[in-house]
């Protein structure tokens, strides 16, 4: 019972990092940007131009990548008009928001590492095939995240909007993340599909790096295992 709450617990761990890990990557990946920007035709519904919209997004990066907040005071041409992008309230959900992202990094460094002395403890404790283990891991934790990445996926696709509602709820202290679309730039630059389609492709990505090391596992433990019939 004990070694089955222990790999539950070891590969909930992992998938968690993996997952939130994916989520830092998705922020400071521009394609999604680019891509999410083109399909829901965001330059013509904000009147900011495509060129404008990607040095928004570069801004967004170096803010929530720098100590210093000076990004988010970001100016832009709004149908040809210079103009202050984010109003106050619009600016504060944004520092509430970059201080999740780090608190999220802190979080993802902690679990990595517990994962590592983790498996570094155990394989040097165990005598089994060290390869096998491996495999015989790789193979499950694929299983395990398969299983939880279309819970997932399955649950957003029915109800992001509760989902994200909760997100929020849980995430932040206050509702300065309710905005209106007809003064906040913020909710019309990056809608609700936006967010739903990168949870999407943070899922994707999880669940794609459980079969990598699943492929990973198998190919050292095949080359390993031809390499001592030579």
């Amino acid at each position: 019972m004990l070694l089955i709450i222990n790999k539950i617990l070891f590969q909930t761990i992992l998938f968690v990092s993996i997952l939130f890990s994916s989520a830092i990557l998705i922020v400071n990946t521009d394609f999604l940007y680019d891509f999410e920007f083109q399909k829901n035709n965001t330059s013509f519904k904000t009147g900011i131009k495509e060129n404008d919209l990607k040095k928004i997004v570069n801004d967004l990066q170096g803010f929530f990548n720098e100590q210093s907040d000076e990004k988010i005071h970001m100016n832009t041409y709004i149908n040809g008009i210079d103009k202050k992008l984010f109003n106050q309230k619009e600016i504060i959900h944004m520092v509430d928001v970059k201080n999740l992202l780090n608190n999220i990094k802190v979080i993802v460094l902690i679990l990595w590492a517990i994962l590592i002395a983790r498996v570094l403890f155990y394989f040097r404790k165990s005598k089994k095939n060290k390869l096998y283990l491996l495999k015989k891991s790789a193979k499950s934790y694929l299983k395990f995240s398969f299983s939880i990445t279309a819970f997932i996926l399955i649950a957003i696709l029915i109800g992001f909007r509760w989902i994200f509602y909760f997100f929020h709820i849980v995430s932040f202290n206050n509702d300065l993340w309710i905005f209106d679309p007809r003064k906040d730039y913020l909710i019309n630059i990056f809608e609700e599909i936006f967010f739903m389609d990168a949870a999407i492709i943070i899922g994707i990505l999880t669940l794609t790096s459980s079969i990598i090391f699943l492929l990973f596992a198998n190919i050292i433990y095949k080359t390993k295992n031809e390499e001592s019939f030579e």
